[in-house]
């Protein structure tokens, strides 16, 4: 079982593997919040061990840290007709947008025009590169 994920700010490690300290760190995290939702996941479970990983976020629009949609064709082949699309970036919120967010890639993607997409989820695209 899966309990969730914290949230390490000035992590440096960059593998799935985590020393013993920094899984005693995240099951004393976890574990409380983990038994207010079951309460019997103390006598229940034996931890096993923690797995680290990585999660991208988007760049910080004046809108906060927002998904990234749309067509990403010109940074393939520059073809007009969009066979390549961007779905990524939902960070902590994934699991709240996901339904929505799919919702509106599909209708561009079946459209053929991501204008359908608000345009703060496209302004990626207007961004400039540094």
């Amino acid at each position: 079982m899966y309990m969730g994920s914290t949230w390490e700010w000035k992590s440096r490690n960059y593998l799935p593997y985590v020393s013993a300290e920094e899984a005693t760190n995240a099951l004393k995290e976890l574990l409380p919040k983990a038994s207010a939702i079951y309460p019997d996941i103390i006598k229940a479970w034996t931890f096993a061990g923690a797995r680290a990983g990585l999660r991208a976020m988007p760049p910080l629009t004046p809108h906060g840290s927002l998904p990234l949609l749309g067509c990403i064709n010109d940074l393939f082949d520059g073809n007009h007709t969009c066979k390549y699309w961007l779905f990524g970036g939902l960070g902590s919120r994934g699991l709240l947008y996901h339904g929505w967010l799919g919702k509106l890639m599909a209708q561009a993607v079946l459209l053929g025009n991501e204008d359908v997409i608000p345009s703060q989820l496209t302004s990626w695209r207007r961004r400039r590169r540094s």
